[in-house]
């Protein structure tokens, strides 16, 4: 196994000997080992262990990391990262927000230090089940063909490569390696927790599809590296559509040419899609079908202004002929476009349409067929859009900034109200932009926070026999 991982390390992996690698030690089997073979062949490494502190015992185990490290003579360093706060923030699952921050960790330290490569333990074990998962959640070639044992550029840097030497060697050699050497690995009990995706995959699914093959490991395996190839092909002309389909890119917006983007095959146009949502959220994994398929269908519609969320706070938006991707918060965040100022208000009749400023209109329109309102409601994926009974609000209508004991009866709640200040802080819209955050009102009741909320007040009934349709968006002039 040493040789064959040596001849992975020089000809796969690309690393050299005499230059640092910065090792990902988790202090279980598969990290365990790689550091250990890293050091027998004579590596110059730096063991840096990631503490995600969600468990009682993870300042325990960075301890026992550390001594690993200094019994070896291997530099340690330790890293802490907020794992839940981050994971509410950009809304993916712990164990996503646990992989972006650990490795925005690990390549923060490689390029402190001037490494040559970060370096992980993943194993084929993991690849497979990598596979599987993404099978399971609706993924397309990239997250079919599975991990990459030499990933560069990747989704943290353009310099430092991301290496995986043990991505061909099963656990079964990983743990005979451990016991020759008496290696004592960490034993992380949530490995055991049937209620993450990954570990019901690893102890439910995988021995449930042994029965059929036995050799059902190996049979996927050697599917995702045919599917590396081809993704390669896609890759490459990816590339060269995006460069003739993007307009530009500046403060998180990426503006694109909605014709010449539709002339491209359609799992090109999957693949750009894709390609920019990984540029506005680098380490991102699961961007399922339906995301991206939404995107689509918005694209190839007839209207010619409409928007949609993709995934993760990622929105597209069409505007003519050209649309723009971008994630919410660079879009309604940034000083250059605000909203409303504090203190600012705009009033306005019914069926009319606003510019709250030169950036910003507010359009409203009467819908007649109120089945029709049921309808769009239901299908509706722009939070920036609302349908209101017209019966049950006095105009002239309002549009202002939060004020102090504002509070509002959101849908769902029987009727309770909430505090303005308590949903933003629930929502977690960022504090900076609470005090500009366009509120709609009728006479003093709040019936509308757009990209949120709407109010049990006015909403849509089976009685309603006049509803109005109500679209915050940008006005680009670009």
């Amino acid at each position: 196994m040493l040789d064959r991982i040596a001849s992975i390390l020089q000809h796969e992996c690309q690393l050299h000997a005499d230059k640092t690698l910065v090792v990902g030690v988790s202090g279980g089997p598969d990290s365990l080992c790689l550091l250990h073979i890293l050091y027998q062949l004579g590596y110059s490494t730096i063991a840096v262990h990631v503490n995600h502190g969600l468990r009682p015992e993870a300042d325990e185990e960075s301890k026992r990391v550390e001594q690993f490290a200094i019994h070896l003579g291997i530099d340690f360093i330790s890293c802490g990262i907020g794992v839940r706060d981050y994971a509410r923030e950009v809304s993916v699952s712990i164990e996503e927000a646990a992989r972006i921050l650990r490795y925005n960790a690990l390549f923060e330290q490689a390029k402190k230090f001037n490494a040559n490569a970060v370096v992980v333990g993943h194993n084929a074990n993991d690849q497979i089940e990598t596979i599987l998962m993404h099978l399971i959640r609706g993924s397309g070639l990239a997250g079919l063909r599975g991990m990459e044992i030499y990933n560069l550029p990747n989704p943290w840097s353009k310099e430092i490569p991301l290496v995986r030497p043990l991505l061909t060697t099963w656990r079964e050699e990983i743990q005979k390696y451990l016991d020759n050497y008496r290696l004592d690995p960490i034993f992380d009990r949530s490995n055991l927790d049937v209620s993450f995706l990954r570990n019901r995959i690893r102890h439910e699914l995988i021995p449930k599809l042994s029965e059929y093959n036995p050799a059902i490991g190996n049979v996927l395996l050697r599917m995702g590296q045919g599917l590396k190839d081809d993704y390669s092909l896609l890759e490459k002309i990816t590339v060269e559509a995006w460069g003739s389909t993007l307009i530009k890119q500046e403060n998180g917006v990426l503006l694109f040419r909605t014709y010449e983007f539709l002339q491209q095959p359609i799992s090109i146009q999957r693949h750009l899609l894709r390609r920019a949502i990984a540029f506005l959220l680098p380490g991102l994994r699961n961007v399922d079908f339906d995301g991206i398929d939404r995107g689509l269908r918005i694209l190839v519609g007839s209207k010619q202004n409409s928007q949609t969320d993709l995934v993760a706070g990622i929105r597209l938006v069409k505007e003519g002929t050209k649309f723009w991707v971008a994630s919410w918060q660079a879009d309604f965040f940034g000083d250059d476009y605000p909203i409303l100022a504090p203190g600012e208000t705009r009033t306005f009749q019914n069926r009319s349409s606003i510019f709250i400023n030169k950036n910003w209109q507010l359009k409203v329109e009467e819908i007649t067929k109120p089945e029709l309102a049921d309808q769009l409601f239901d299908t509706n994926m722009d939070p920036f859009q609302a349908w209101l009974d017209e019966s049950d609000l006095l105009f002239p209508l309002t549009v202002r900034v939060r004020e102090p004991g504002d509070r509002i009866k959101p849908l769902g709640l029987n009727g309770h109200s909430i505090k303005i200040s308590d949903l933003m802080i629930n929502v977690k819209l960022p504090k900076d932009a609470r005090d500009r955050w366009p509120i709609i009102c009728s006479g003093e009741e709040i019936i509308w926070v757009p990209g949120f909320r709407v109010s049990e007040i006015a909403r849509v009934k089976p009685s309603s026999s006049q509803v109005l349709h109500l679209s915050l968006f940008r006005n680009r002039t670009t």
